[in-house]
């Protein structure tokens, strides 16, 4: 099987670089330059992060940069007078990549045991197929088919449970997905006309990522994942196993403020007392809003009657950046994952009781850039509280918070270096004085958790990318006695993208 592995991947890689090769130069990137004839770095540092030009790009349905529209290579049909438009160049891009990951985690229980375990891996790590156009004069799409993905740093473990589980095997094995849609989103521009400036009243839905501060999907530089967006109160307070105990896949069917939602939204870009043409100066003041509702159930069907609400608002100004999110919804449970095998008459950590679960997110973030100034280093910092109202059923809430600080810089066109610590720290949750429906809670836990990570990337070609990342992360309950519970693990992946 190994060996029909390599293979795999071996012809992928032959394929891709045959079609690199053949291509001609403006279709040999991704479906925007080869639609407007420019060049990946008009929107993004290194491919995946994106510059103020790329956030006012996207705001626009993909159309304007610094309020001018851009030209298309070849011009659109036009249906209904320009209402609706079909595309005369390919509006498809792949993003693949191969690559190598290496992982080893040390476990110290509460009762003395340890256990460590290592593994490595040679895999596919991406390949998805992106459709993404303007449709209109008003209509955008951004439709992505992801079709196959490497897990290996996002979910990474964390949480009493996996502190404490020294019988886990010697050898990890890293979680591969072949997922159905990641994202699905439809803009209508320009909802007021010319009443309004341009793009200052947008439309938004579909299925796509909250618009945190620092993307938790595939448009952001680092490979690993943020801890403080990743996190839910049951990974770092659960001394059971939370699958297990559900008998779901709960990345997928359990609310996380990193995965895509069902959404909508009202989302435009502000000028005060200037024309939005003069956005694209680095001394203008303009910002950014997103105000929407979503199921808060991931991509999937609404789980309770319940929906979340969320908000952000970011000021910019001379390659600065200061904003705020906020997120709240009334429950993120149903009434199965309450009463089912998660409760403590099944083995379970929860009542049983009908409970709501209510969750709340919110903090600032700030970028520091000096890159205005001639020197190309920015600081990208996010503070963010959290609470979840019962998440185990016993009228006790829990309360944690966290953030990360990430330095980037930018040592030439085609080369990126950076470096980020990550923390969470959450307050002392204790249920097991507590009783509800004649059973008494177990659960009694503090966690603290940190990561340091390191990366370096650079373009072989305009969309070939070389990557290589280091994290080592640390968590440790210090409720369990007699000794704290410990987790370490230390991982490094290297991998070649390539997107068309």
């Amino acid at each position: 099987m190994k060996q029909i592995a390599r293979s795999v991947v071996v012809i992928v890689v032959l394929a891709a670089t045959s079609l690199l090769l053949s291509a001609p130069s403006a279709w040999a990137v991704p479906s925007y330059t080869n639609r407007y004839g420019v060049e990946c770095s008009r929107c993004h540092t290194m491919w995946g992060a994106l510059t103020g030009a790329g956030v006012q790009f996207r705001l626009s349905g993909y159309r304007a940069i610094g309020g001018r529209d851009l030209t298309p290579v070849s011009k659109d049909l036009e249906i209904s007078n320009g209402l609706l438009t079909i595309p005369t160049t390919l509006p498809l891009s792949f993003i693949t990549g191969v690559g190598f990951d290496y992982r080893s985690e040390k476990r110290q229980a509460a009762d003395g045991t340890s256990k460590t375990s290592t593994g490595s891996s040679l895999a596919l790590e991406d390949a998805s197929i992106f459709l993404t156009a303007p449709l209109g004069k008003h209509l955008a799409g951004f439709i992505e088919f992801p079709m196959y993905e490497t897990k290996a740093w996002e979910f990474t473990p964390t949480g009493p449970y996996e502190a404490n589980n020294t019988a886990k095997s010697k050898n990890l094995k890293f979680d591969s997905v072949t997922p159905g849609f990641e994202v699905a989103k439809f803009f209508w521009n320009n909802l007021l006309g010319d009443s309004a400036p341009r793009d200052s009243v947008n439309v938004l839905a579909g299925i796509t990522h909250p618009p945190l501060a620092y993307s938790p999907g595939k448009v952001r530089l680092s490979i690993n994942q943020y801890p403080i967006y990743e996190r839910r109160a049951l990974d770092l307070i659960s001394h059971k196993n939370v699958e297990d105990m559900l008998g779901v896949d709960t990345n997928e069917n359990l609310f996380r403020l990193s995965e895509p939602q069902l959404l909508a939204e009202f989302m435009g870009m502000v000028v005060p007392g200037k024309e939005v043409t003069e956005v694209g100066k680095k001394e203008t003041f303009w910002f950014e809003y997103h105000i929407g509702v979503t199921n808060a159930s991931n991509i999937n069907a609404d789980n309770n009657s319940d929906k979340g609400f969320y908000g952000r608002y970011i000021m910019r100004w001379y390659g600065q950046s200061l904003g705020v999110f906020a997120f709240y919804t009334g429950d993120t449970y149903d009434n199965d994952l309450r009463s089912g095998g998660a409760s403590i008459a099944n083995g379970g950590i929860m009542s049983g009781q009908q409970f709501s679960n209510s969750s709340l997110r919110v903090g600032p973030d700030m970028t520091l850039s000096l890159a205005p100034f001639g020197v190309p280093v920015w600081l990208e910092n996010q503070y963010m509280y959290n609470r979840e109202g019962n998440p185990t059923g016993f009228n006790k809430e829990f309360k944690w918070q966290g953030g990360f600080h990430q330095l980037n810089w930018q040592i030439s066109k085609k080369a990126i270096a950076y470096g980020r610590y990550d923390w969470v720290s959450g307050n002392t949750f204790d249920d097991t004085h507590t009783t509800m429906g004649g059973v008494t809670g177990t659960t009694l836990a503090k966690p603290r958790e940190w990561d340091v990570v390191a990366g370096f990337q650079y373009l072989l070609l305009q969309n070939v990318k070389f990557a290589a990342e280091y994290r080592h992360h640390d968590f440790e309950d210090k409720a369990s006695t007699p000794n704290i519970s410990k987790l370490t693990d230390n991982g490094f992946t290297t991998r070649v993208m390539i997107g068309f």
